[in-house]
């Protein structure tokens, strides 16, 4: 799975260890690289997030998922969503708290809102192991 960039040819790859899976679902994987993007709530007709500069879904079952991903130098932020019920979109309860499990590139646990893109990025220069915890 590669993104390229004409700007910088050098890809390293980005191996992503995803943990504490808890139940069965698509698993998806977003990166982002502009933070007006990641901070834009524009959706497209099914009111999936738009403006990502790669993403993937990927069946997984409960436990543990690891791929590699081939980046070029930069600033990335990675958004994981795991979708129990496969409609693409980070499902809430009525008081607007998520119910499925999601985790971002951050080390730091953010809870009760969206990171801001510089909380949650990562420098990506060489090549790299994430490890991600489902919250």
């Amino acid at each position: 799975m590669e993104l390229i960039s004409q700007n910088n040819p050098e890809l390293f790859e980005l191996k992503l260890n995803v943990s504490n899976i808890e139940s069965n679902g698509n698993l998806v994987i977003a990166v982002w690289s502009n933070p007006d993007s990641w901070n834009s709530n524009a959706t497209n007709s099914s009111g999936q997030k738009e403006g990502f500069d790669y993403g993937f879904k990927e069946w997984v079952e409960k436990d543990k998922f690891s791929t590699t991903i081939n980046l070029p130098r930069g600033v990335y932020l990675i958004s994981i969503l795991l979708d129990k019920n496969l409609n693409s979109i980070l499902d809430k309860n009525f008081i607007g708290m998520p119910i499925e499990q999601y985790g971002f590139s951050s080390k730091e646990k953010i809870r009760f809102r969206k990171p801001k893109f510089n909380e949650s990025s990562i420098e990506f220069f060489k090549n790299t192991i994430l490890n991600i915890e489902l919250q």
